[in-house]
């Protein structure tokens, strides 16, 4: 191991003698301001403080079960962000979103899991397992092997060696000053998880009529979409959030099959998710947040995903019953 590569690992030892040292997520975003930066982050933007990395960790502590939090520093060309226990910023809803130059993501747990992370415009570049670094995801997985080639992964704190390697790539050696000073922090109201290839979507359809699954399994695209659109604009109604304007204009697409809004529907879930955790307990804002996760589900790109997504997503709204929404596909998929 060479003299400099040992002089970059003691320099970020520091990080396994402070406040978070036993898990936490740090992310260096460039470019943009703190405001930017947060929002990519879902933060929720009327809720930001001005609080010391003590102060901040007790309030993540203190609210963990409820939302998670995200405290912002400015390092030069760098937004930091902390996540006390967190994993936001090792998310590709939010490296997309915070990426519109560069993001470097290290992200571990008290658990041995690590991650890190290197989006560069909105596409994660490089992602691996500090303890595993041979196996890389990612659109360009061996973008960083100069950087990170000669680094002891074997051989050192995983921690301190992804740390090491964001020092290289934001030109930030890795410091106690990071956490110094006044932060500004917020309540994070996550976005919602992109929704995904899935590899056997009628495992979200368990528990409705077995001639109902032999009938997903052998429609057409088209009888499958039209069915996710009925659906959907049933739980809307169910739910009694007609008068939603973003869930109405997501029903009204999905029906005439013009283009969903996926960034303003994202967006609807996060508002809702929020008012679900910050307001007092309320059934309507639950149900709600329920039928706009079930309209999210049917705008899945493929057909039978979209339909089995949100037939699974629609019995937890209360009123839905499975054999009405059978009823309807049925009939919907019916020659």
């Amino acid at each position: 191991m060479g003299s400099y590569c040992v002089s970059e690992i003691e320099r970020a030892g520091w990080v396994r003698r402070s406040i978070i040292q036993e898990a936490a997520c740090l992310t260096f975003v460039r470019g943009g301001d703190l405001d930017q930066v947060a929002g990519a982050f879902g933060a929720v933007a009327g809720f930001g403080r001005e609080l010391d990395v003590d102060e901040f960790c007790e309030e993540a502590f203190a609210n963990q079960e409820k939302h998670p939090m995200v405290a912002l520093k400015q390092l030069g060309d760098w937004v930091l962000v902390i996540e006390d226990s967190g994993l936001q910023g090792q998310r590709p809803e939010v490296l997309r979103r915070a990426a519109e130059t560069d993001a470097v993501s290290v992200f571990w747990d008290g658990g041995g899991m690590t991650r890190f992370s290197h989006a560069v415009q909105g596409e994660l570049r490089t992602a691996f397992e500090a303890v595993l670094p041979e196996f890389r995801e990612g659109t360009d997985p061996d973008g960083l092997e100069e950087l990170r080639g000669d680094l002891p992964w074997s051989q050192a704190d995983p921690v301190a060696l992804m740390l090491a390697l964001a020092g290289r790539i934001t030109g930030l050696p890795p410091s106690p000053g990071w956490l110094a000073g006044r932060l500004r922090t917020f309540p994070v109201a996550p976005w919602p998880d992109d929704l995904v290839p899935v590899a056997d979507p009628l495992e979200q359809v368990a528990g409705y009529p077995p001639e109902l699954i032999s009938a997903l399994r052998s429609a057409g695209a088209r009888p499958l979409r039209r069915a996710a659109a009925v659906i959907a604009r049933q739980v809307i109604v169910t739910a009694d959030c007609v008068d939603h304007p973003v869930l109405r204009r997501t029903a009204c697409c999905l029906s005439t099959g013009s283009p969903v809004d996926h960034a303003e529907l994202a967006a609807a879930v996060r508002e809702l998710s929020w008012r679900s955790v910050h307001s007092r307990p309320c059934s309507k804002t639950r149900a709600h947040l329920r039928a706009a996760e079930a309209v999210r589900l049917a705008t899945h790109s493929d057909p039978l995903t979209a339909l089995a997504g949100v037939l699974g997503a629609a019995r937890q709204v209360r009123g839905v019953e499975i054999g009405e929404l059978a009823s309807i596909v049925a009939a919907e998929l019916a020659p």
